[in-house]
């Protein structure tokens, strides 16, 4: 590709810049002015790239993949994700005791900061990480809890439960005494266990709040091997430069409004792990207990004052650490109930991103991760985050059909299926194929191409497939495999199978209705305005043009909320819509009246089956497939949106 002389001036000049260690390309790519050539700028170090990026800018160059966080980078151009094959030489072990220093010298020869509290140090290339087939990782996971003085601010007791998650043995640990010589064993606790998740009930927002404080109290900041005993719960050396780091260092550290971070490890809140999946009217862990355990009174909080903890502590204390280990267990007992560990693992694997991203990052990270490996291996540029155009205006939202106010019988519910990702698939919605208006790259006359109801016009698939509808029929694809395995694995009785199959179809379809919530934001880095505001027209037209039809047959449509159609069926108005138990006990004991009955309302319910099948084979698109959710029997509304009940 032929470069212009003042060009490659500018390019002599940017490698000079002290912090460049090369340039290589040009690539001819797709960006948002059409195809442009674009280099690779190599830097030193991975901290040295914001400020180029705002130096390059301000030298007019149009900076692409310039906010990709480094370990990100390292798995979307290794082709990696959170589980890897490692070939490479082990250089050190949690059971080695040298006292000559051997493994020492041998990490730090290797890059390494000194020992690590790891099972196994391992030196290797980077050309020997592989990508694997997702399993189950025998995590580790250290839960623990904290009584604390509420007179004074001071820790009163500890607990901490590690469990196996390979073996589910348990171990449990409890402290008291002094305050320091608590947080110091606490942490060798940490530190000896190597635990890969830390989880407690609300340690978000009290107990790791308050280690924080604590150590405060008993070390100065800059003393950081005091503060290393005492909260260095970071999988790295205790050293000064990892003590500095504020984020994936030696001590944990607040890294939102709610999530913490410490190297090496992954903080899930079992409180916010339970409030996002249950949404309970209170969040109290005696509460939540008792919702998911109500018969398992060893799952249940013990009986003591906690707003009178001086008062307990020094009248029961025995009791009261009981309490305490209690409170370490249950956090436990709650992520496994609600298969939090393996889910968030096979978001990750789904997605290729760490565990830790999947645990408490944002549904963008995950999207990302997605996205920009194809856009890399398809050659499309990769925009900065937040430089798509701002919406104006909030997109319109799904079409709801008013409700037909009374009673209703025999109604078949329709469903559309994964809407917003057929209508992206079916359309081919993507960054990469909206045609935009003001630029040279235009279809031709004879071309054909999509053209949303809000004037929006997109490539068809056979001009250029768009990034995001073949992602997501990778993910279909996917999903449909998971799912015939989970039902193959349950009728063969294998529940690792079992388990295993259903934590990863769940998390397809967590990814790919996230789709749309990710494209339709105005900070997204593959976005416009038209991109959402097409696929919600789009869905509006699907349903709307379906009612209608429906109505001209003579289908009343009693009902309808973005993605769902009640349709009342042809049933005959004199068929039984409902059984009372005694009506069914009576044809049960062969009664007559009540056996012609039982079967007429069955006659009916069958009827209504086969209307809501043909009509959802009948009215399904390529990029609009109905299924025949359910029936009811019985439908009421008073006519209010979303208030309505049926059977």
């Amino acid at each position: 590709m032929e470069v212009p002389d003042h060009v490659t001036e500018r390019l002599s000049a940017v490698e000079a810049m002290d912090d460049v260690t090369g340039i290589t390309g040009p690539v001819l790519k797709l960006t948002d002015l059409g195809h442009r050539p674009v280099w690779t700028v190599t830097v030193r170090q991975p901290f040295v790239v914001p400020s180029l990026r705002k130096s390059l800018a301000k030298q007019n160059w149009q900076i692409f993949s310039g906010d990709i966080p480094f370990l990100n980078r390292l798995f979307l151009d290794q082709g990696l994700g959170m589980h890897l094959a490692v070939k490479g030489t082990i250089i050190d072990r949690r059971l080695d005791e040298d006292d000559d220093f051997t493994a020492l010298e041998a990490v730090r020869s290797a890059g390494g900061a000194g020992r690590y509290s790891v099972d196994c140090t391992v030196v290797c290339e980077l050309a020997d990480l592989e990508a694997t087939d997702p399993f189950p990782v025998p995590y580790k996971v250290f839960s623990f809890d904290l009584e604390t003085s509420i007179a004074h601010d001071t820790i009163l007791c500890a607990a901490a439960v590690v469990e196996n998650l390979h073996s589910g043995h348990r171990q449990t640990f409890s402290f008291v005494g002094e305050e320091a010589k608590i947080m110091e064993d606490l942490t060798l606790v940490v530190r000896s266990q190597d635990p890969d998740i830390i989880t407690g009930y609300n340690i978000d927002n009290f107990d790791l709040p308050r280690l924080n404080d604590r150590m405060a109290v008993h070390a100065r900041s800059k003393d950081w091997r005091k503060r290393g005993l005492l909260f260095g719960w970071g999988r790295v050396q205790q050293t000064e430069s990892e003590a500095k780091r504020t984020r994936s260092g030696l001590y944990p550290r607040r890294q939102s409004s709610r999530a913490w971070n410490v190297a090496g490890r992954t903080i899930v809140d079992a409180w916010w792990q339970a409030r996002m999946a249950l949404r309970p009217q209170r969040e109290t862990l005696s509460f939540i207990s008792n919702l998911l355990f109500p018969d398992q009174a060893d799952k249940h909080k013990m009986d003591v004052d906690a707003s009178k903890m001086d008062e307990e502590w020094a009248a029961r204390p025995d009791v009261v650490l009981e309490y305490c280990v209690r409170d370490a267990e249950l956090p436990l007992d709650i992520l496994q109930e609600l298969q939090v560990i393996r889910r968030k693992e096979a978001v990750a694997a789904v997605a290729k991103v760490t565990f830790d991203t999947a645990a408490n990052g944002s549904t963008s990270q995950l999207i990302d991760s997605l996205v920009i490996r194809l856009a890399d291996s398809e050659n499309v540029a990769v925009p900065l985050t937040g430089s798509a155009q701002a919406k104006e205006g909030q997109i319109t939202g799904g079409y709801v059909h008013e409700v037909a106010a009374g009673l209703h019988p025999w109604i078949a519910v329709l469903d559309f299926k994964s809407m917003y990702p057929s209508i992206m698939i079916g359309h081919n919605i993507c960054y990469t194929t909206r045609i935009d208006p003001v630029q040279s790259d235009q279809p031709s006359e004879d071309e054909h191409v999509h053209t949303a109801p809000t004037g929006a016009r997109f490539r068809h698939q056979s001009v250029r497939k768009g990034l995001v509808p073949a992602l997501l029929e990778d993910l279909m694809a996917q999903r449909d495999e998971h799912k015939a395995a989970l039902k193959e694995a349950k009728t063969n009785g294998e529940e690792a199978k079992v388990a295993f199959h259903d934590s990863m179809q769940y998390a397809v379809k967590i990814l790919m209705n996230s789709f749309y919530g990710v494209f339709a934001s105005g900070f997204y880095r593959f976005t416009h305005r038209d991109l959402g505001s097409s696929i919600t027209a789009w869905a509006r037209h699907n349903i709307k043009a379906i009612i209608a039809q429906l109505d001209a047959e003579g289908h009343e449509v009693v009902y309808s909320d973005t993605d769902s159609i009640f349709v009342r069926s042809p049933v005959s108005e004199s068929a039984p819509s409902s059984m009372k138990e005694e009506e069914i006990q009576n044809a049960k004991d062969g009664k007559p009246e009540a056996v012609e009955y039982m079967k007429a309302w069955e006659a009916a319910k069958q009827d209504m089956i086969e209307f809501g099948l043909e009509v959802a084979e009948r009215y399904s698109r390529d990029s609009a497939i109905l299924e025949f959710e359910k029936g009811l029997s019985v439908f009421f509304s008073h006519g209010a949106k979303k208030r309505y009940v049926g059977q």
